[in-house]
């Protein structure tokens, strides 16, 4: 009975191949790379460990930077399943190159599967850390693009793209004072861009205000004062995102 207990304490605990794909796609990037890292210290290649490790943080990186630089609207468009059927291709393919043939040489009495109730908790803490990333990049980020202006000696801002003069700016800003848009308690920026003949103002609001009568209100007496001093079509739209990180838009 002791014998027995002792080779089961020698036994290695490795992650498959279909767990570590599983939490690819439900996961993103950072969960294999976790699993990545746990073999390969199993197997005794540290270095190799810590290469998984230092690539799946640079690829992490570089995939929250190129989607985030992405013009608006592209994101939107593609499907939710390409990224994960992109995270599962890449996972599988280095799997195969990097440790398949050694997976399969371990025997059942050498190695037992991971729990799946660790897989679990990995792909969770990996999809919160890839979250965490990319609220903090997003952050750091300018809230649109364009040259800003400081709206006096205020926090507030207005990001401009395209023919736009300081007349325009000026007005917008009159309008969004008045309205209580921007004053010197609020830390608030919008963009106002020219393109084809007409203005699009971009106010990031709070989903659950949309519907507010108050804020169609002034939105509607926005570009009402917009329209008629720019004697331009004006769009306006309402900006704010899901908890993915999905732009959401409404637009007037």
């Amino acid at each position: 009975m002791d014998n027995h207990a002792v080779e089961e304490r020698k036994k290695i605990t490795c992650f498959s191949e279909a767990q570590i794909n599983i939490s690819a796609l439900l996961g993103g990037p950072i969960p294999p790379g976790i699993m990545f890292y746990r073999n390969f210290r199993t197997l005794n290649r540290p270095k190799d460990a810590l290469f998984s490790a230092l690539v799946t943080f640079v690829f992490t990186l570089l995939l929250i930077f190129v989607l985030i630089k992405l013009p608006d609207g592209v994101v939107d468009r593609i499907p939710s399943f390409v990224f994960t059927a992109f995270f599962a291709i890449i996972t599988a393919v280095l799997y195969h190159f990097f440790l398949k043939k050694e997976m399969k040489e371990l025997s059942e009495e050498e190695s037992i599967r991971a729990s799946n109730w660790t897989v679990a908790g990995y792909t969770v803490l990996g999809f919160v850390l890839f979250m965490l990333v990319t609220f903090l990049i997003v952050m750091s980020e300018p809230p649109f693009e364009g040259e800003p202006v400081q709206i006096g000696e205020t926090d507030n801002e207005v990001y401009y793209q395209g023919y736009v003069t300081e007349e325009n700016i000026q007005l917008l800003t009159y309008t969004l004072q008045d309205l209580g848009y921007f004053s010197a308690e609020t830390s608030n920026a919008v963009q106002i861009k020219h393109q084809e003949n007409k203005f699009t103002v971009t106010i990031p609001t709070r989903k659950s205000f949309w519907d507010d009568p108050e804020i169609n209100s002034a939105v509607m007496i926005l570009k009402s004062e917009l329209s008629l001093n720019y004697e331009s079509e004006v769009i306006i739209i309402l900006e704010d995102y899901d908890f993915i990180g999905k732009r959401i838009t409404k637009e007037y």
